[in-house]
């Protein structure tokens, strides 16, 4: 399930500023626009009053203040970046509502089925406009971080991880009626939505000021930790954690025919009859129960389950090489690495 709690390192009163500082963002906007967004973000109800909070996924935002108190920063300087990308990450999932036609998350009506597809994608390009005015709120900061060029790159960065997960998801989107993917070009797609982690860790850096070698080794630790997480939401919708049912989100993956790791490796690996069988079903319009179940038993005996499982790992330990070469204090590498762990085996 989601990762819902304070990533290792960050203290609760850490998580209790960004929180306040996401809502105080969002609220100062009146029209009911803003409303939705803060429904989004589990804030109000659908008549926008307040709601005891549904606990949400903020180990993007939380990943920003991590890795800027790992290299030195503060929460004032990362503040900012921390609510541009949590603000991106909230975007990204309003329009993938949308796309998969998911009712229900966070066990309440999505924005679109409660608002219309109309509102929602509206609702999500507002999130991501804020997402960037997010970014010169680091104009009122102090010391280096206030730069102009430094600020500049955080955009850019911003917008170049935005642009690679719209890019993974258009491959995504084109993968669902194809009846066979390779195991590269999921990889691929993996990599692209992981971009996303990949900025949060360098807005960390960026918000701490440091040098280009170590900002290129939070994006790679980042990216390799989002990869992965990619990649288990995938298994983790197949193989539902024990004692649980599949999600509404997760349902929603399947039946739209999205391709995983494990599903590439037996087309790629499995017997003629095997790969015709997996053909068969992906050329159906929508799967049914049937369908996942029989999915699942030929994923098993391809020992395909394993081989993503196995890549999930590789990918891991290619982030934690990352954080070596930036030389980080043993105390915080090994928070980081914590968090690593938490983030993959959420979904």
């Amino acid at each position: 399930m989601a990762f819902t709690g304070i990533l290792p390192g960050l203290t609760s009163d850490d998580s209790d500023q960004f929180e306040s500082a996401l809502k105080k963002f969002v609220d100062a906007r009146e029209l009911p626009l803003y409303k939705m967004m803060a429904y989004q973000l589990g804030w109000v109800d659908q008549n926008g009053e307040p709601e005891p909070s549904v606990l949400q996924d903020r180990s993007h935002g939380h990943l920003v203040l991590a890795t800027s108190q790992a290299a030195g920063g503060n929460n004032d300087s990362a503040m900012p970046y921390a609510v541009a990308v949590e603000l991106l990450y909230n975007f990204l999932l309003v329009h993938e509502d949308v796309q998969n036609a998911n009712t229900e998350r966070h066990a309440r009506p999505t924005i679109w089925w409660a608002w219309g597809p109309a509102q929602a994608i509206n609702a999500g390009d507002g999130i991501h406009a804020m997402a960037r005015l997010s970014i010169f709120e680091q104009i009122k900061a102090k010391g280096a971080t206030s730069d102009p060029r430094s600020i500049s790159l955080a955009l850019e960065s911003l917008d170049n991880a935005t642009l690679e997960v719209c890019e993974g998801e258009y491959l995504d989107i084109s993968n669902q009626e194809r009846a066979t993917v390779g195991v590269g070009e999921i990889v691929t797609v993996a990599r692209k939505h992981g971009a996303l982690f990949g900025i949060a860790a360098k807005l960390g850096g960026i918000a701490a000021a440091v040098d280009d070698s170590t900002l290129d080794a939070l994006n790679r630790f980042g990216s390799a930790i989002g990869t992965a997480q990619n990649l288990n939401i995938d298994l983790l919708a197949l193989w539902p954690e024990a004692g649980t049912e599949r999600t509404e989100v997760q349902r929603g993956r399947l039946q739209s025919k999205k391709k995983s790791l494990a599903t590439a490796h037996a087309i790629e690996t499995g017997t003629p009859a095997t790969r015709l069988r997996l053909g068969e079903i992906f050329m159906k319009r929508v799967l049914d129960t049937a369908d996942l179940d029989e999915l699942t038993s030929i994923l098993a005996e391809t020992d395909s389950r394993a081989f993503a499982e196995s890549k999930v790992r590789e990918l891991i330990a290619e982030g934690i090489d990352a954080l070596d070469s930036a030389g980080f204090d043993n105390e915080f590498k090994a928070t980081l690495v914590e968090s690593a762990n938490l983030i993959v085996g959420s979904n």
